[in-house]
């Protein structure tokens, strides 16, 4: 079996999205030397700057796709080229793990959402991103075969909140990278000696963003210091998100700036060495697909304060201590006061963050995906035998634009060529189309092919109407096959106006049917 896996976003990060993919591409890597995996470092619709540096195990099951083609020539030909053509015939399963969702035909797609804070929380993102989501969620819904996420709890945020039936939705959990483990011995970071060196200090990690709750971490922080005088720091460790002067604020507000420390990015063995030596990890976060930043810390040892929402409890389970309210500035001071006070707690903390991070395993992971993709694969009940634009479109290959969605119900525009690829069973007997076209008048035919063999023309008119065609018997049945939807007229550019685009047919509906 071929299995494309999207791998572009690797090339520019790693943590969030991209740190989930690399960690699982290469545990396929270790547990699977049967499968072909080709790896997309580019994409129909992304040339990362920096593509080389996709993830790229070595094992010779794996491949990147065009990654024999000298850079320059790679680039010229993605700016010029159908990228369809360039990017090669498509895999038997595409992989999307970016919380996106191709507009290109695959016999089978797998598409990752780890939470939907996109619709639960728009307040935590840009309306840029919160519009991107939601679009890429519609498409993965009318588009993907089975949606894939990180906890039991996104799967019923999903459903809850996208209105996606439950039997669509796969859970496998996240788990730490291998090199987050207990080191003992380890030393702070040299280069953060001179801000967190001689005294313990609490640890966020994660970017600065208001989903994470980061005031209120500094709020509470501020409590417990006016309160117990400890000497403890607060240390937090990641990339600057959006929204968020009023972590800044806060600090400012409390006169922190010589306790709380913004440490930027920091690299992995930096990070390694930051959960080893903190006197214990705070993730105080609002909404959480898994939480990955909770299970680094317990592989490390680090005693974990986090909050009793979403899936956090899912992942801690009883190895952390919880903050019921994240909101509760009064409740988390409080918390942070009695770990950083009771060496007892924190052994214990320790101890079960270790067991508990431990029931996480990428390759677990990595296997409970792939059979995953293999039912996918297997499960010829996913080939659809209609296509209703707007809903369910997993059979639309090429020659169409985006769904558009008026009051009387979505369509899409079909150039002078369509295609879509439907199975045809034994029983189906007729192919209803529904379609209409851009003229005033019915001077358009269209022309219907079924693997290459006209089975029938009809003329369209300026409203939306059904059509009916015998299917040949002498058609192959079991088997999904091309169908293609041809007019033969080209718009006047006088009746386009301001539109660019080749305006062949509108089509609403393609199903396949049985004998009345």
């Amino acid at each position: 079996m071929r299995i494309g896996i999207d791998v572009a976003m690797t090339a520019d990060s790693k943590t969030g999205l991209p740190s989930y993919t690399r960690s699982l591409v290469e545990a396929f890597a270790r547990i699977d030397q049967r499968n072909e995996y080709e790896l997309y470092r580019i994409t129909w619709h992304s040339f990362p700057p920096n593509y080389e540096q996709a993830v790229l195990p070595k094992a010779s099951n794996f491949r990147a796709v065009c990654g024999r083609i000298p850079r320059p020539k790679l680039e010229r030909r993605w700016h010029t080229e159908d990228r369809r053509r360039l990017l090669g015939p498509p895999p038997d399963v595409y992989f999307s793990p970016f919380h996106n969702a191709p507009d290109r035909w695959f016999p089978r797609l797998v598409c990752v959402f780890h939470d939907v804070s996109f619709r639960v929380h728009p307040e935590f993102s840009t309306e840029a991103n919160r519009v991107y989501c939601e679009q890429q969620f519609d498409r993965a819904m009318r588009l993907a075969h089975r949606i894939l996420t990180v906890s039991h709890f996104s799967k019923a945020e999903i459903v809850k909140h996208m209105g996606t039936p439950a039997d669509r939705i796969d859970v496998v959990h996240e788990a730490a990278d291998p090199m987050f483990r207990r080191v003992d011995g380890a030393r702070l970071p040299a280069r953060f000696e001179p801000h967190l060196g001689g005294a313990p200090f609490v640890l966020y990690v994660g970017s600065v963003e208001p989903r994470k709750n980061l005031a209120t971490l500094v709020d509470a922080y501020a409590a417990m210091q006016k309160k117990a005088r400890h000497p403890a720091r607060l240390a937090i460790a990641g990339g600057s998100g959006w929204k968020n002067s009023a972590v800044h604020e806060a600090v400012d507000r409390h006169g922190l700036r010589d306790k709380v420390q913004f440490l930027g990015f920091v690299s992995d063995q930096e990070l390694l060495e930051l959960y080893n030596t903190c006197a214990l990890f705070c993730y105080p976060t609002l909404y959480e697909g898994f939480g990955l930043p909770v299970v680094e810390a317990m592989s490390c040892g680090a005693p974990v304060v986090t909050s009793r929402v979403a899936s956090l409890p899912e992942v801690g389970g009883e190895a952390v201590r919880y903050v019921d309210d994240p909101r509760d500035t009064g409740a988390l001071a409080r918390v942070l006061q009695e770990v950083l006070e009771d060496t007892k707690l924190q052994a214990k903390l320790r101890a079960l963050g270790l067991a508990q991070a431990a029931t996480f395993s990428w390759d677990r992971a990595a296997r409970e995906t792939l059979a995953i993709i293999e039912r996918v694969a297997a499960d010829t009940s996913l080939d659809p035998t209609r296509i209703v634009m707007g809903a369910d479109e997993r059979g639309v290959d090429a020659g169409f634009y985006d769904v558009e969605r008026p009051p009387d119900g979505a369509f899409r525009w079909m150039q002078r060529r369509g295609v879509v690829r439907l199975r045809i069973e034994p029983a189906h007997t007729r192919l209803r189309v529904s379609a209409a076209s851009p003229m005033p008048e019915d001077t358009v035919t269209l022309i219907v092919r079924v693997a290459g063999a006209v089975i029938g023309t009809a003329r369209l008119g300026h409203g939306l109407r059904d059509f009916v065609f015998d299917l040949p018997a002498a058609l192959p049945r079991g088997a999904v096959l091309p169908i293609a939807l041809e007019v033969n007229h080209a718009l006047p550019p006088a009746m386009k106006g301001g539109d660019t685009r080749d305006l062949g047919a509108r089509i609403g509906a393609i199903t396949l049917e049985g004998s009345p």
